[in-house]
C-alpha cells in the first residue's frame, strides 16, 4: 500500500517495513558519513556523500534517502541535468544515479521497496517527468534484476560507464 504522510514522503508497507523516500536533509547527513558498502560495488556507485555534495552545488539534482522507520537505510540522486541525455533523448527525463544500500541493510528487501515508491516521488517533486532512466553495469546483474522487477525496462542500448558497458533501463511514468 502506498501512501503520503503530513511532511509528503511517500511511503510503502512491505513485508512490514515502513520504507520511505525523502528529499535528504541535515537530520541524514551521519548516516550518510557512516554508510558501507562492498568494495566491489564501489565500482557500480558513488558513496552516498560525495553524491551528495555535487548534488548540493546543482540545482538539476535531488538527493533522496531511503528510510526504513526513523533510520536512514539508502541512497540516490535524481538528476535532470544534461547527463540523462546520454540516456534519453525525452525532453521530460530525470536520470537516477549513485543508488544504493547501505551494507547492514542489504538483502532484506529495501531495494525493491524503494524502487516501488519511485512513481509517486518523483509525481511529487518532478511533476513534468515522464520517464526514469539510468545505467546499470553489464558486470552487475544483480542490481539490474531489482530494477528490472521494479518496473524498469531494458532499452537494448547501451553506453560506456566507467566500470564499463552499461546497459540503459527505462521505467515510464
Amino acid at each position: 500500500m502506498v501512501s503520503e504522510n503530513m511532511r509528503g514522503a511517500i511511503t510503502l508497507n512491505v513485508t512490514e517495513k515502513k520504507i520511505t523516500l525523502t528529499k535528504v536533509a541535515c537530520h541524514h547527513l551521519t548516516s550518510l558519513k557512516q554508510f558501507t558498502l562492498h568494495e566491489h560495488q564501489l565500482a557500480f556507485t558513488s558513496m552516498p556523500m560525495p553524491a551528495y555534495q555535487k548534488s548540493m552545488r546543482d540545482p538539476n539534482r535531488i538527493p533522496v534517502a531511503i528510510m526504513e522507520g526513523v533510520r536512514t537505510v539508502g541512497f540516490f540522486v535524481l538528476d535532470q541535468g544534461d547527463d540523462v541525455f546520454s540516456y534519453t533523448t525525452r525532453p521530460n527525463a530525470i536520470l537516477l544515479r549513485a543508488y544504493s544500500i547501505n551494507l547492514p541493510d542489504q538483502g532484506r528487501g529495501i531495494a525493491k521497496a524503494s524502487l516501488r515508491q519511485l512513481k509517486p516521488f518523483v509525481e511529487k517533486h518532478r511533476p513534468d517527468c515522464r520517464e526514469v532512466v539510468l545505467g546499470v553495469n553489464k558486470n552487475n546483474p544483480s542490481a539490474k534484476k531489482v530494477y528490472i522487477q521494479a518496473g524498469f525496462i531494458d532499452t537494448g542500448k547501451q553506453k560506456m560507464g566507467r566500470s564499463g558497458p552499461q546497459a540503459i533501463l527505462k521505467f515510464l511514468m
